[in-house]
Parts: structure tokens; C-alpha cells; sequence
């Protein structure tokens, strides 16, 4: 090829090419090994740089269709700069006179493009921006019609296209289409390729491999992944028929010759066993395969695939030990609120076989009392609310009923609901006579202990004469724990009222700041002697703000958090107290510089007689009821009680409560 320099000489310049000289310089680039190596842009980059080089022209380049209507330029070599571009697009509905020429003519030779009817259209646009006198198009082929463009462009003048430069530049398209199409085939050469990699990687992670079985003859063909399933060395192992009967476990081998003749019949073949490895291990494969009907003189073929199922199967295995001895209750249940699986402990704890319980609605064994709350239940968990779970009492076979906690959760594809119960019939009857006994005990201990109380309390009055040092020290003593042993009991009266729901509540509105400060007021005494006090922060807080509580059992629980508070604070302390209005309700908080709470201790806190430190409680006194008792109130009152803190810290505690409404004050 010559090595015109641009910057020595112009296309413009320079006389055209004639035929013998066009013809020689063709041979010599469709000699090139670059017009089909696997990178196609330096294929196209080449094309245009030659072809301008060849005709002296300014512009050439290289358009191809991207989408059925968008003519994207893959290549446009500018012969001043000695550069390549791409990108440039054209839609074919914008210019329909030009691409209806390029239907009719394999060849557009527009020496003036500005006045041609086929390129006239790009006057405004295209040929305007880039100063384009004359145009020579080549149409470039695909197997679908019109692939793409070959449009040589000068720039300086006006051109006439000689007609043996119309010749090469239709040769030239000719090529464009051959690479065209060279390219199309190594990219779905690629495609396939990544198709194939892909099915691969897939077969592989999934352990499914593809087999391809000859009924009449025997013949059997396996993929790669076939072999390392079944465990053999394909260069030791010729598949066959007959010798993949004989991996087969012979437990198994009835059942999968039935599954072929089934597909026979049916077309298909869906069938999971066992085979038995040459190193004696057995594995789990499921076999799908569809049954092709012989043509001709074609064979009857069946064509599948065999997965590795071996740890679905062994988890399915441990899921069924599992379900089978599990000592709670585990059951399926549809829809139609029948259960459509049920465990051996159901039956056990409630005499009835598995198919008696799975003949009847589930309602048909619930107490007649319970029903309501468990259709709530039900049907809350089908609308895919989370439920924190419920109790209801089952009917046992022999007429008494046992009650069972549950624990439930939807499959939201199915509509089915898991379910797994405790039987907490024993634990129940234990905790009520635990609770008979706590409140028979507590009641028993304060007659005595109110006469040994009123006793002690005489007696260091001085009113029965003067007692010696050493005798009043002590009886001192007896009264200050008669006194705590009689909180204690006071106490566990109060709890159990509130558990068995037998304590009176009268809910009034009454001013949250009024009695907070009277507890203030009530529990300063209590830190006197070690120089604590207590300091109420309610600025900014109206004083006729109202909540809907029991005042009584309002006072107790702020006595119970002061008293917390005061007890854990260091001598000459102040323990805080805050009355904040947060949007529609009150926040009372009682804060302390103390010790802070432990993170191991926090889950317990509210909890009966939880003390995070025996030891430290025997010195600061207290019983390990307090909190769990102002829970129990607070709640009764529609409040809530929260805490934060910090090991070495301190410790906040707070109870929120609804601000009055009419209709909370009607309702009480």
C-alpha cells in the first residue's frame, strides 16, 4: 500500500486512481489477515483507513445496524487527523428517503449530497456540521437484508465518483459484509461459548448432570458430570444400559425399570433412588427424563438428567427423625383448619391416633372457651400479622383437657400453618398451687406478725419502763426486720391480686405534676440519714396536665422506683426526678448515680425477686419484688416502664402514661 502522509498531501489534491491501480490495491487488501482476526474493530479500523488511503477521500466509515431502526457508526476514519471514531447513530425513520434508495440501489454515488434525492435529507443536520460535499454509499449485506453502510464523505470539493471507484467501493461493501457476518458468527461463537460455561458452572454447583439413553441398543451417553456422580473414571467406565443396572442399588432397580416404562407410556420420567459407588458408598440421584418416540429409522431414545440429591435426602431424613421424636407437639395445618400432619407426641399427649386427629377440624378439639381467641389467632396469622403466640386447652381423649402453648408461622405460598405446642397443663397446676400456697402463707404471717409488730413497737416507746442499751438495740432490730418481713408479704399479697386480676384498679384522671411531687414529698424521709436528696425537674410541663391512673397504686410504684434509686445512690447524692410531656403522653423518670445495672443482669430486672447481687442486696435491704411489682401496676393503668443504664453509670428508670382523653376517663 502507499504511505501517503496526510500532513504532505490532500485527498483533494491528488488525481483519482484508475482501474488496473484500484484492482491491484483491492487484491492487496482483501489479502489482509486482519479483515478476519478475531478483533473486529482493528478489522473495521483497518477497512476505512485503507479505503480512504485507496480513493483519497476525506471521511470513510463503517455504519452498522445496532437495532432494527438505529444505524450506529462502528468506525468513521478522518484522513486529515489519521483518526478513529465510533458511536455517532441514525434513526431510520428520520431519514426514509435515504434508506428507501439503499433498498432499491446496492450503490449511492451523490457527487453533490446537498442536491441528491437520497441524501438530501441530511442537509440540515449531518452534511451542515461536518461541511460534507459529496457522498459514495455502498450497501453492506446481511443474512437478514440490509446489514449496514459503507459511506465514503469528501469535505474540501465537490466529487465526481469515477465508475471504477464506484467498483471498488461496491467490492470494498462486499468484504464489509463478509466480516460483517464473520463477526456476527464469532460473537455468537462467544455466546455459545459463555452459554456453555455458564450450563457448566451450573451443572456443576447443582450436581446435575445430562444423560442419553438408546432403548433398543443399549447405548448410553453421560456428560462429564454423570461420571463424578456415580463415582467412576470415564476412562475406565464405558456407560451402558446394563452397566448402570448394576450401580443401581438393588433395592431400587425394580422401581426404576418401572419408571422407564412409564415413560414409555407417559412421555416422562421423574424417579429418585439410590446407587451403590465402586468404593461401596451409596448416594441419592433424582432422574428426569422425557421419552422421545422413534421416527423412522430413528431409535426410541430416552434424553435426561440425574442430580446429586444426596444431602436433600439426608436432611429430609433428619426433618423426619426430628418430627417423629420430638417430644413437643408439631403439626400442619390447611385453610380449611384440618391438620394435614401430625407428630407422635400429639397423639401421646392427647390420646387420640394420628387419624383421628386428622379426620376432624382442629376446632372440634378446643375448649368452647377458647375458640374465639383462637380463631383470632388463626386468622391474623393467614392475613401474615407476626403473633407472639397463645395458649388454648385441647379435649384428651378420656374428657379432660390439656392446655397447650403454641408457637406458630405461615408459609405464605401455601397458606399452611407450622405449628409446635408445649403441654403446660402439669406446669400450671403447679404454679396455682405454688400461688395458693405464697397467698395462704402470706395471709397466715400477718396477723402474728402485725400483733409482734404493735408488740416491739410498744415496748421501745418506753411505755412498759426503760429498757437497758443493749436489750434496746436489739429490739430494735426485731422490729426494723419485722417491719421489712411485713413489706414482703405485703408484697406477694399485691402480685398475686394482680395476677389472678383480683386487685381493684379505680382509673380517675388526676394532675401527673401534683403527685409526682407529694411521692417526692412522701419518700424524701428515707434518705435523710445518709444526706440524699431528691430533686423534681418538671419545668416546662403543664401543672394541669392529667393521666388516668389509681393514685394509690400510682403512689406505689414512684415509691418503689425512688426508693430503688435512693438505696443505690452513694451517700450525699442526688437522685433525679423528671416530669416530660412527649407528644401524647407523660414520661416520669427517676434517675441515680449508683452502680448502673449489669448487661448479664438487664433481661431480669423486672423479673420476681431478681437481685443482680445477693450479697450487695443483703446490705442495701430489699426483697426483689419492687420492680416486678410497679411492672404489674403500671401496666394495669395502661402505662408502660422502661429503663437505661450503664455498668458504674447510674441507672434511669421511667413509666410512661397516656394524657387524659374524656373517653379514657368514661371507660375507667
Amino acid at each position: 500500500m502507499e504511505s501517503t502522509s496526510a500532513a504532505t498531501q490532500t485527498p483533494a489534491a491528488t488525481a483519482a486512481r484508475q482501474g488496473a491501480q484500484l484492482l491491484e490495491l483491492q487484491a492487496r487488501i482483501l489479502a489482509s489477515p486482519l479483515l478476519f482476526s478475531s478483533d473486529t474493530r482493528q478489522a473495521w479500523q483497518f477497512l476505512t483507513k485503507q479505503i480512504s488511503k485507496t480513493l483519497y477521500a476525506d471521511r470513510v466509515s463503517i455504519w452498522l445496524f445496532s437495532q432494527s431502526d438505529v444505524l450506529q457508526c462502528t468506525d468513521l476514519y478522518q484522513y486529515q487527523l489519521n483518526s478513529h471514531s465510533s458511536g455517532v447513530c441514525l434513526q431510520r425513520s428520520n431519514y426514509p428517503k435515504y434508506f428507501n434508495a439503499l433498498k432499491q440501489h446496492a450503490l449511492i454515488a451523490a457527487p453533490d449530497a446537498t442536491s441528491h434525492p437520497a441524501t438530501t435529507e441530511f442537509n440540515d443536520g449531518y452534511l451542515q456540521s461536518t461541511g460534507i460535499r459529496s457522498m459514495l454509499d455502498a450497501v453492506i449485506q446481511s443474512e437478514y437484508g440490509l446489514g449496514g453502510v459503507i459511506c465514503v464523505e469528501q469535505v474540501s470539493e465537490q466529487r465526481s465518483w469515477s465508475v471504477d471507484e464506484q467498483h471498488f467501493i461496491a467490492a470494498m461493501a462486499s468484504m464489509a459484509s463478509t466480516v460483517h457476518t464473520f463477526s456476527r458468527h464469532l460473537q455468537l461463537q462467544r455466546e455459545y461459548q459463555l452459554v456453555l460455561e455458564r450450563q457448566d458452572m451450573a451443572s456443576r454447583n447443582a450436581r446435575i448432570g445430562f444423560w442419553e439413553a438408546n432403548i433398543s441398543s443399549g447405548e448410553l451417553w453421560w456428560s462429564p458430570m454423570v461420571y463424578d456422580i456415580f463415582g467412576v473414571d470415564p476412562k475406565q467406565f464405558s456407560p451402558s444400559i446394563e452397566l448402570f443396572y448394576q450401580l443401581v442399588h438393588p433395592d431400587d432397580r425394580a422401581m426404576v425399570q418401572q419408571s422407564e416404562q412409564q415413560a414409555q407410556l407417559q412421555g416422562e420420567q421423574n424417579v429418585v433412588h439410590r446407587i451403590v459407588l465402586p468404593d461401596g458408598r451409596l448416594r441419592w440421584v433424582h432422574e428426569v427424563a422425557k421419552w422421545t418416540t422413534p421416527e423412522g429409522s430413528a431409535p426410541a431414545r430416552l434424553i435426561g438428567s440425574v442430580q446429586d440429591v444426596t444431602q436433600q435426602q439426608q436432611t429430609s431424613g433428619e426433618l423426619q427423625q426430628f418430627f417423629l421424636l420430638s417430644r413437643d407437639i408439631l403439626c400442619i395445618a390447611n385453610q380449611q383448619n384440618y391438620f394435614e400432619r401430625v407428630n407422635t407426641a400429639f397423639s401421646r399427649i392427647t390420646g387420640y391416633s394420628e387419624a383421628e386427629l386428622l379426620s376432624r377440624p382442629f376446632t372440634a378439639f378446643i375448649h368452647p372457651d377458647d375458640l374465639i381467641s383462637t380463631d383470632v389467632e388463626v386468622a391474623e396469622q393467614q392475613q401474615g400479622r407476626v403473633t407472639s403466640g397463645f395458649c388454648n386447652r385441647y379435649q384428651h381423649k378420656e374428657g379432660h383437657y390439656v392446655t397447650l402453648q403454641w408457637s406458630s408461622v405461615l408459609d405464605p405460598v401455601t397458606g399452611k400453618l407450622y405449628a409446635s405446642a408445649q403441654d403446660i397443663t402439669e406446669r400450671l397446676q403447679l404454679e396455682r398451687i405454688k400461688n395458693e400456697f405464697v397467698s395462704t402463707v402470706s395471709h397466715e404471717l400477718r396477723t402474728p406478725l402485725t400483733s409482734i409488730n404493735g408488740a416491739l413497737a410498744l415496748v421501745n416507746s418506753g411505755c412498759v419502763g426503760t429498757l437497758p442499751p443493749q436489750a434496746s438495740q436489739l429490739l430494735q432490730l426485731a422490729n426494723n426486720n419485722c417491719q421489712r418481713l411485713t413489706s414482703l408479704i405485703d408484697d406477694l399479697l399485691d402480685i398475686e391480686k394482680l395476677s389472678a386480676g383480683m386487685m381493684q384498679i379505680v382509673l380517675q384522671p388526676q394532675p401527673v405534676v401534683a403527685l409526682v411531687q407529694q411521692s417526692v414529698v412522701d419518700n424524701s424521709p428515707y434518705g435523710r440519714d445518709r444526706n440524699i436528696q431528691i430533686q423534681l425537674q418538671s419545668t416546662g410541663c403543664d401543672e394541669l396536665l392529667l393521666i388516668n391512673v389509681d393514685s394509690l397504686r400510682f403512689s406505689q410504684v414512684m415509691a418503689n422506683l425512688l426508693s430503688n434509686a435512693i438505696k443505690f445512690s452513694p451517700d450525699a447524692a442526688t437522685v433525679e426526678v423528671k416530669i416530660e410531656q412527649q407528644q401524647q403522653q407523660v414520661r416520669i423518670s427517676v434517675t441515680d448515680i449508683g452502680p448502673g445495672i449489669a448487661d448479664a443482669f438487664k433481661a431480669a430486672v423486672f423479673q420476681r425477686f431478681s437481685q443482680a447481687d445477693s450479697s450487695d442486696t443483703r446490705q442495701k435491704g430489699g426483697t426483689g419484688l419492687g420492680l416486678a411489682l410497679s411492672k404489674q401496676l403500671t401496666e394495669s393503668m395502661h402505662g408502660s416502664i422502661g429503663f437505661s443504664s450503664s455498668t458504674g453509670a447510674g441507672a434511669c428508670f421511667y413509666v410512661d402514661f397516656p394524657l387524659w382523653s374524656g373517653k379514657a376517663a368514661a371507660d375507667a
